[in-house]
């Protein structure tokens, strides 16, 4: 929406005339540039009291030890021996010989609990 142009604002004068007449227009616009002026002053406040509930300095100091412990828990899971090194245990020439895994094949359809969803 743009701002209003040349015609409209003395069409909104014109109006404005008309309705209020030539001795109440200047009461009224004053009582008009009063509320505006509360309205940002509060809308101004609002806007500051949200920026600083919305700090996020306790969100970003959770946050780093968050990653500090993440990186603590990798370093003391991390592999060591040989199999970190890359070495290969004894029996690594050999062929290894794998179990066939059961397969499961469905004789229907699943089972349906219209109560679970």
């Amino acid at each position: 929406m743009s701002a209003p142009g040349f015609w409209e604002i003395v069409f909104l004068a014109v109006l404005g005339l008309l309705i209020f007449g030539p001795n109440r227009l200047p009461e009224v616009a004053r009582g008009l540039g009063k509320a505006i002026s509360t309205f940002r002053r509060e809308a101004s406040g609002t806007l500051d009291e949200l920026k600083r509930s919305a700090d996020f300095d306790d969100i970003k100091s959770v946050a780093e030890e968050f990653k500090s412990t993440t990186n603590e828990l990798k370093r003391s899971a991390s592999l060591s021996g040989p199999l970190a090194s890359g070495a290969r245990p004894s029996g690594a020439g050999k062929p290894t010989v794998r179990a066939e895994e059961p397969t499961v094949r469905a004789e229907g359809s699943a089972p349906f609990d219209p109560d679970a969803t």
